[in-house]
């Protein structure tokens, strides 16, 4: 249930975290190295799409290959640059994520780039399309990727936690983390919180959905995604996804007052 008091500190909470600090220690500060719109699709949706695990390692792991790649991502990716980087097959580069999923990756990317010249004009077409089969654009990105990428999910109803916080990224504008490259065919309102554990945990101590018939929090799913969502478009009008700022700095008080 959401009362006013909860309200209230949500709002205080967003305004307290969504800052310029909050780059520091999170994968958001990569896109920002770039001052041309098609690099920074291209490094926020590698870094998005690693952001699983603990957070410098995510960092490390992100820092390297966009050291390898150098200033000039787009040219990275249509020359293939990444397959001199990842070159063990099967083997591991990053937790479950093996050098394959990442040659899928950026293979499917460079295949947006040659039809459409960026990743957000080729996700665009696709959203606009008039044939299109749904009307949030997360599940219509996953299906742009084969199953077998599995940095990418394709599990049906799942919460696609990184593609939400990319999109989140990419859409939300006036503030100091998210750039609104996109802001202008997609609208803010009709984005998903990215959806985690650790959201999900402080969601439940706020008392923002119910638990199950047995007591445990709710599974991190597209379904309660979109019901929490909703909860918070109550709190930011026309702005759900502020609140992930918010439930993250409650996240962070709740550990500094233990």
């Amino acid at each position: 249930m959401l009362t006013k008091k909860t309200a209230e500190r949500l709002i205080a909470l967003a305004d307290k975290y969504e800052t310029k600090e909050f780059l520091l220690k999170d994968p958001s500060q990569f896109m920002h190295r770039y001052k041309d719109p098609v690099h920074q699709e291209i490094a926020a949706f590698l870094a998005a799409n690693m952001a699983f695990g603990r957070r410098d390692q995510i960092l490390s792991h992100t820092e390297a290959v966009l050291q390898t790649a150098g200033t000039d991502l787009y040219k990275w990716v249509q020359n293939k640059g990444y397959r001199k980087f990842f070159t063990k097959g099967d083997s591991s580069y990053y937790r479950m994520f093996t050098h394959n999923d990442f040659l899928l990756f950026f293979d499917t990317i460079r295949n947006f780039l040659e039809k459409s010249g960026t990743i957000g004009n080729h996700f665009k077409k696709i959203y606009t399309h008039p044939d299109k089969k749904d009307n949030y654009l997360t599940p219509l990105i996953c299906n742009l990727f084969p199953e077998n990428c599995h940095l990418i999910p394709h599990s049906k109803g799942t919460a696609a936690k990184r593609i939400n916080m990319f999109l989140r990224w990419m859409v939300r504008d006036n503030s100091p983390v998210d750039l609104g490259l996109w802001k202008d065919w997609y609208s803010k309102k009709d984005l998903l919180i990215p959806l985690d554990t650790h959201v999900m945990q402080e969601a439940a101590t706020l008392k923002l959905f119910q638990l199950t018939k047995s007591g445990n929090i709710p599974s991190a799913s597209f379904k309660t995604d979109i019901q929490l969502t909703d909860l918070m478009n109550h709190v930011f009008p026309g702005d759900p996804c502020r609140a992930d700022y918010a439930l993250f700095g409650f996240g962070v008080d709740k550990d500094a007052d233990s």
